[in-house]
């Protein structure tokens, strides 16, 4: 059973932390001189910055495009990627140890210019930690190696585990009758996370506070081998492994954006939407033939898109005739476009023109009006 009392307290650590300290007996000391005497059940959170430093897991980069090739080194899977008026581009990615986070969770605060990458292994660190401050204090507690993410729909930053010893760090209510008496099936709370939360409220490691004791949530603490990782939901279970931008692009065949990405401002102007959209269209991969048989012209400041026929004669993409090929490629164009505008917060119509031919009339063109849609 947990206590119904936590109590967060964050003991100053004097000793600096570099590549090859002995972080747990910097801990250790730091509790000792400060009298803190270890309990059954208490839980420490470390900052995993720390642990890096003394891990060794620091990089030197030279300018903003190095920050960012090392970001991508780091992660697995982009969800989505956004530039700003400074030129910087910022991707929130999925990164090697299965978290989501802004810029793989790298750091440049505090650390001398240099990039402070996450520990090779949360999981076994925290493990190693624990089996250390246990052994000096001769108890039996919990764990958690923290790191500050962003959140989905909400403002602000905060606090998770991204390694975890001691306690497997959900607490799987299904089964369990609620207040009412009725059977759970759905709540499992994420309490190593509510547990780092909780410590950042103390701690800091700009002000020499990278660890916090958390007195009060023993109950937790069970022989849960599954670690962190655990808390990261896999990507085929992941609703939102795309920015809504990211998902659509996919849609459309783009594996690699060409070209400057969404401002993460939604300061882009109209032209520069439209551009963009077009360079989608065009770089997506095309699933029916005769597009190439149309160019596409912005007019008016981005304000519309005219499509006509391209000045090099139609060819056979498909083994059909090429302008029955070419008229379904306007068709499946016109609705890319219309896709790729969406994506950009632009609304369009479309103005078709007719030519009559000897089988009757066939499309001449098409101008394709733009204006702005309210998120």
């Amino acid at each position: 059973m947990n206590d119904r009392l936590l109590t967060v307290y964050a003991p100053p650590v004097e000793e600096p932390i570099e590549a090859g300290s002995d972080l747990a007996a910097i801990l250790v000391n730091a509790l000792r001189r400060n009298r803190i005497d270890l309990k059954d059940g208490d839980i420490l959170v470390i900052a995993s910055k720390v642990v890096s430093k003394a891990d060794g897991r620091m990089r030197s980069v030279k300018d903003r495009a190095e920050f960012e090739d090392l970001v991508k080194d780091s992660s697995n899977h982009l969800v989505a990627e956004r530039t700003y008026a400074s030129g910087s581009t910022v991707q929130v990615v999925r990164t090697k140890s299965g978290t989501v986070q802004a810029a793989a969770g790298l750091d440049q605060s505090n650390s001398s210019g240099a990039v402070v990458l996450h520990p090779h292994d949360s999981d076994a660190s925290a493990q190693k930690l624990r089996l250390r401050v246990e052994e000096s204090f001769s108890v039996r507690i919990g764990v958690v190696i923290s790191d500050t993410i962003s959140r989905p729909w909400r403002i602000g930053v905060g606090d998770f585990a991204l390694g975890l010893s001691g306690f497997s760090g959900l607490d799987d209510q299904r089964g369990r009758p609620d207040d009412d008496g009725r059977v759970q099936s759905v709540t499992v709370r994420a309490v190593a996370d509510e547990i780092a939360a909780a410590a950042d409220l103390v701690k800091g490691s700009s002000r020499g506070l990278p660890m916090a004791l958390v007195r009060g949530a023993g109950g937790y603490l069970d022989n849960g081998r599954a670690g962190a990782k655990a808390l990261s939901r896999d990507l085929g279970e992941d609703w939102f492994r795309y920015g809504h931008v990211e998902a659509i692009h996919r849609g459309l065949g783009v594996t690699e954006l060409p070209g400057r990405a969404a401002a993460g401002d939604n300061s882009d102007d109209i032209l520069e939407r439209v551009s963009r959209a077009i360079r989608v269209v065009r770089a997506g991969a095309s699933r029916t033939p005769g597009q190439a048989a149309w160019r596409m012209r912005i007019e008016g400041s981005g304000s519309r898109i005219t499509m006509a026929p391209s000045d090099s004669p139609a060819t056979p993409q498909a083994g059909g005739p090429p302008l029955l090929e070419a008229m379904v490629g306007l068709g499946s164009l016109v609705e890319r476009m219309h896709t790729a505008l969406f994506a950009e917060d632009l609304s369009a119509t479309t103005q078709w023109e007719w030519a009559d031919g000897e089988l009757g009339a066939f499309p001449r063109g098409v101008r394709i009006n733009i204006g702005l849609l309210t998120p």
